[in-house]
């Protein structure tokens, strides 16, 4: 993908973007108290903020941004890694575009899937590899599904059975499609057992995750004009927490950090928060007010009155999921050396996958990003890569983590899908308002996971409030 593609990119997803209305006059500007500083709770004052609204938002940690974070210190020679949220895309991602020209941010490619590794029956194989039909029947998979992989993406497999299901959701706000209903009781498992799926099919693809919801993400995938599992992502140049710093430096004084609210009392005027600033109790009144921390978070404030009974459900058992990222800091590009890709999807808990980043940073330092489990020990990952890494000529200079369990406000990561039978308890439930309290989230929109979730929920919000 080069420049000139990224603009045209770029130029589309912006001539497609919604554009908020007109600043409202004296009369009918609102208050508005914002609960978090995340990019969600970021986009959601801007929007409110250029209507012509008084928005304050107050974030517990001392810095905005939230999962949308970018590490410098203590790499050396300008490198970085986004220890948050990684990439975008273009179709899907219509929202990001749209702040990215508006900031005059630049996009890069992010080829994190390309040339992919995977670890199957703790055998490392390479994407030819898992085309090769010889290796794919040796494997187990049966000759449907071995015509397939020859000409599709492994992560797709599971739509050679699905794909007909799919094409069924014809609205990415409704995945209560009749005939679909019944396969929000079943697991995807099951669902391609039921369709003469081969055991290995079931062995690599098929998860506990109920089919409905595995159908819904991809059909909104599909609708927006995407891949399943694109390979076209990118990331912005010098650190995706670039645009929550833009959000955040065009709100100023708005946002208040180090402010934890403690306590929110509701009514059909307004609401009142509580929180802590300067060590001091503080209260303050608004007409709106607009939750974007996790549910996690939410869950352990005093709230009066009690969240209504379908709200609280939502509230309390929305499943989250947290974990490790894994920074190491090479001497050289060594990958490149040996002629391996760094895009490694092991199996290992202490190092379950891995890529570059900060490519274009003039040096011949490198980075590698992955992941681990919550918990899991600079030394323990770089074990785990030592022992996994098929080449000589390794160098590491240093590997730190970042445990985001033990980020005190923000340890939940994204959600994972609901329990088996439960879709309908939480959708559309998630998105809807509590009198005068609304919420945003990556969590509270249709396509409910990364960046482009969390804009659209903000700005579902700052409409819903502007309309009011």
């Amino acid at each position: 993908m080069n420049r000139r593609e990224l603009i045209k990119i770029g130029g589309a997803a912006l001539a497609g973007a919604s554009l908020p209305s007109p600043a409202k006059n004296a009369a009918s500007r609102k208050s508005v108290v914002v609960v978090g500083a995340g990019i969600s709770g970021l986009c959601c004052a801007y929007e409110l903020t250029r209507r012509g609204h008084d928005v304050t938002v107050f974030e517990a940690s001392g810095r905005p941004g939230g999962h949308v974070r970018t590490l410098h210190d203590p790499f050396a020679d300008g490198l970085y890694a986004d220890i948050g949220a990684e990439h975008f895309y273009y179709p899907g991602y219509t929202q990001y575009w749209r702040y990215l020209h508006e900031f005059a941010l630049t996009a890069v490619p992010y080829p994190r899937r390309d040339n992919l590794v995977r670890f199957l029956n703790g055998e490392r194989f390479t994407e030819q590899d898992l085309q090769r039909p010889s290796l794919l029947s040796k494997l187990g998979f049966n000759q449907p599904e071995t015509d397939f992989l020859a000409h599709h993406a492994w992560p797709e497999l599971p739509f050679l059975y699905l794909g007909k299901y799919v094409d069924q959701v014809q609205d990415e706000t409704n995945p209560f499609v009749p005939g679909l209903l019944q396969f929000d009781q079943v697991t995807v498992a099951d669902l391609l057992k039921r369709c003469g799926a081969s055991a290995a099919a079931i062995q690599f693809f098929g998860s506990s995750e109920p089919a409905l919801q595995m159908i819904w993400g991809a059909a909104i995938k599909k609708l927006r004009g995407t891949d399943f599992s694109t390979k076209k992502l990118l990331r912005l140049k010098g650190g995706n927490q670039l645009i929550t710093d833009a959000f955040a430096a065009r709100l100023g004084q708005k946002v208040h950090l180090g402010c934890p609210v403690t306590a929110i009392k509701h009514g059909p005027s307004g609401a009142t928060v509580s929180y802590r600033e300067f060590g001091q109790e503080c209260k303050r009144d608004a007409d709106y007010l607009v939750s974007c921390i996790s549910l996690v978070m939410l869950r352990q404030l005093h709230v009066t009155p009690s969240w209504p009974p379908a709200k609280n459900f939502v509230i309390q058992e929305m499943p989250y999921y947290t974990r490790t990222r894994v920074v190491f800091q090479s001497r050289t590009r060594f990958w490149k050396t040996d002629g391996v890709s760094p895009n490694w999807l092991p199996p290992d808990p202490r190092l379950n996958e891995l890529w570059s980043i900060a490519d274009e940073v003039n040096t011949p330092r490198g980075i590698l990003l992955g992941g681990a489990q919550a918990g899991v020990t600079a030394s323990q990952a770089l074990s785990a890569f030592v022992k996994l890494y098929p080449g000589k000529s390794a160098n590491i200079e240093q590997a730190i983590v970042h445990d985001w369990s033990r980020e005190p406000w923000a340890g939940m990561c994204e959600r994972i899908p609901y329990r088996l039978g439960d879709l309908a308890r939480f959708w559309p439930e998630v998105t809807r308002p509590v009198g005068r309290i609304h919420f945003a989230g990556a969590y509270a929109a249709q396509m409910n996971w990364g960046q482009e979730a969390a804009l659209e929920s903000a700005n579902r919000v700052a409409e819903e409030i502007d309309r009011a």
